[in-house]
């Protein structure tokens, strides 16, 4: 059985949901503790829980983007696959879902500001370009962002020569990509070498060899303890042996076309798109009911512990569900 059969039931999605969420064993999770009883049902194949330590109830939804949303588990993950598997629009979602745009909006959102996967694992040689995006805030003139940030609206016109910055809506975001695994994707309201360089001694190791363009703010990477290699770009260089940037465009190349199916972002929103974007590289060749369950890992991380509730073991074999819900 495979996806289609999850989605079929929503008393599925919630043994799909329970299994990843408490898979570490039940605790409250408004004070941690893991002195639990049960306390009933909740809704279709949910159920409740009485916390003995502060005395409060609460179910399998309590603190995730799932409680008090208008949207069904059924719908929520038809939303992930769509929008981040398939790379569906909101509004082309809420006509699938048969919710409003705001709602389907509200969800998006609620989505993106938890898909955070931590520290990025950079292994062999990391490769660092930069790109810049048009994320700015078009608006009207009565808007009233636009009166706040006290500017005209960003007007569509000829390209403006130079490098983009923060300030006319053309952010840079650095790609980084290790070519034995692992790319990153960081937005960043300056180009300086501080900046780039803050950038990339956070998230790359000393003992890696670095390769990037001759952009000027890359070159005190090597009196950082860095093994830094670059093509001169101006002149024509493009490869030489081991070094070059290639895998750095392929991906911006990719970026700049999944960001180009959302007509627009606004730059203060930049961050999370990226997030989602990340998500949706690391999915991408992972079947629909395993890619929902990493996309739950990564919005809802759990610690590993396994206890009784109601002589009943809350231990979840997702094995079973990459394989379909029998």
């Amino acid at each position: 059985m495979g996806f289609l059969d999850l989605i079929s039931s929503e008393f599925a999605c919630s043994r799909l949901f329970r299994a990843v969420r408490w898979r570490g064993g039940v605790y409250c999770p408004k004070c941690g503790s893991r002195n639990i009883k049960g306390h009933g049902g909740y809704r279709c194949g949910l159920k409740r829980y009485f916390c003995k330590s502060c005395r409060k109830t609460f179910n399998d939804k309590t603190g995730t983007i799932f409680h008090y949303s208008r949207l069904s588990l059924r719908e929520w993950f038809m939303l992930m696959l769509l929008f981040l598997g398939l790379h569906n629009l909101g509004l082309g979602l809420s006509w699938l879902l048969d919710r409003s745009p705001m709602t389907v909006f509200k969800a998006l959102r609620r989505l993106m500001l938890k898909l955070k996967d931590g520290r990025v694992e950079f292994r062999g040689a990391v490769e660092v370009d930069e790109l810049y995006v048009n994320a700015g805030l078009k608006g009207r003139n009565n808007s009233v962002r636009i009166k706040r940030l006290g500017r005209l609206p960003r007007r569509r016109a000829f390209r403006r020569r130079g490098r983009g910055s923060w300030s006319y809506d053309k952010p840079a975001v650095f790609i980084l990509v290790g070519r034995g695994g692992g790319e990153d994707y960081v937005p960043s309201s300056s180009v300086e070498a501080e900046a780039a360089i803050k950038i990339i001694d956070r998230r790359i190791r000393e003992n890696l060899t670095i390769y990037t363009d001759s952009f000027k703010s890359y070159l005190g990477l090597s009196g950082l303890g860095y093994m830094h290699e670059y093509v001169n770009h101006s002149e024509g260089e493009w490869v030489r042996g081991e070094c070059h940037v290639n895998n750095c465009e392929n991906r911006a190349s990719i970026l700049r076309q999944w960001l180009s199916i959302h007509r627009g972002i606004c730059k203060d929103n930049l961050k999370l798109y990226l997030e989602a974007f990340k998500t949706c590289r690391r999915s991408r060749t992972t079947n629909p009911i395993q890619a929902i369950i990493e996309i739950i890992k990564t919005i809802y991380i759990i610690t590993a512990t396994t206890f009784l509730v109601k002589s009943e073991v809350f231990i979840a074999d997702l094995s079973l569900f990459s394989q379909g819900i029998s």
